[in-house]
């Protein structure tokens, strides 16, 4: 027996999209950057790269994202990874990385705003318990 798995944590570049498949089974898709920051080296300039995923969630993690994510929103994922190559129109090879999420940490909270219109204090939404992430002001990619 093998298996991988992939653990994200960054913010949506992209508000989510749900649909159906034609059985009524829910999927959500959305993309999720992660940043690193390195330290320069000698006098240089430290340098970020920013990494894209392609996230898909089935069934009730769906419905979850689609309700409770937006653009910037931050989470953690945790997955199975798939890397996808294919030649866009103009001839370019292109990859994407792909995680289809197999559990879902939502990291902030519901606008006080969206809450107080629901007569509710704000809250965060967690699946479940989430081991403590340090968060640093330098970590946000947005």
């Amino acid at each position: 027996m093998s298996f991988h798995k992939i653990i994200i944590y960054g913010h949506l570049g992209r508000d989510p999209e749900l649909r159906y498949t034609p059985q009524g089974i829910p999927v959500c898709s959305f993309s999720v950057a992660t940043t690193e920051r390195r330290k320069g080296q000698g006098d240089s300039e430290p340098t970020e790269t920013t990494t894209w995923f392609r996230v898909t969630t089935w069934r009730n993690l769906a419905e979850t994202a689609s309700k409770y994510l937006k653009k910037g929103s931050p989470v953690y994922i945790e997955g199975r990874l798939a890397i996808r190559e294919w030649t866009d129109h103009e001839g370019t090879r292109r990859t994407s990385l792909e995680v289809t999420a197999t559990d879902m940490h939502l990291m902030g909270s519901r606008s006080s705003e969206e809450s107080s219109e629901a007569g509710q204090e704000p809250e965060a939404k967690p699946e479940k318990d989430l081991p403590s992430i340090p968060a640093e002001d330098d970590a946000v990619p947005f």
